[in-house]
């Protein structure tokens, strides 16, 4: 049963909304595109709000869905595990050449089911680390280390719930080392506002 929810969320993960969204609105793909990110906020640059609202909440309601089905057959640690093979599909997905998103969409949803009322708070962490760094990846770290605590509160002394939550977050983590590392050198400029004509 594992192995089978584990697939399963590597082929949802691998569905990419942003991409599709954008194939379908203008025959372009966000990977070529200004971030050269296929997730929420390049498609908030290039199509507007509205937009990346559908494709947030697409990304967020399938992760969602596949963590409360799960966990009616899963325990918690094996959920995560399988929550880490949605992040694995969101970022090589196999429907759009390996080459995806972050993850971060996909952690909010899996962490909604489990511990809403941190995922809560992370999206207000989000805002802190956008208002103060003016850089989106800046609000998703603060985002993601505030979901951190609420699974590592939930998995308490389970080695293998706490080892699933630290691969998640180190795999979002180093999915964004390339916004890090221009930060740590002062040449990171793109911020959130930045939207095509």
């Amino acid at each position: 049963m594992f192995i089978l929810f584990c697939l399963i969320a590597y082929a949802a993960g691998s569905l990419n909304a942003s991409i599709l969204v954008l194939q379908v609105k203008t025959k372009k793909d966000p990977r070529t595109l200004f971030s050269k990110n296929a997730g929420t906020t390049n498609v908030y640059r290039i199509l507007g709000v509205k937009w990346a609202g559908f494709v947030l909440m697409a990304d967020v309601g399938k992760a969602f869905l596949i963590s409360a089905v799960a966990s009616r057959f899963l325990s918690v640690p094996a959920t995560l595990w399988m929550g880490f093979f949605l992040l694995l599909g969101n970022r090589f997905p196999c429907f759009h050449g390996f080459k995806g998103g972050k993850g971060v969409a996909h952690f909010i949803g899996l962490s909604l089911f489990l511990t809403p009322l941190f995922t809560l708070l992370s999206l207000a962490g989000w805002c802190a680390g956008y208002l103060f760094f003016r850089l989106p990846f800046a609000g998703s770290m603060v985002l993601v280390a505030i979901i951190g605590m609420g699974l590592a509160r939930i998995s308490g002394t389970d080695f293998s719930g706490i080892a699933a939550m630290i691969v998640c977050m180190g795999f979002i983590v180093l999915n964004h080392r390339n916004n890090l590392l221009a930060l740590v050198s002062g040449n990171h400029c793109m911020n959130v506002s930045k939207k095509s004509q």
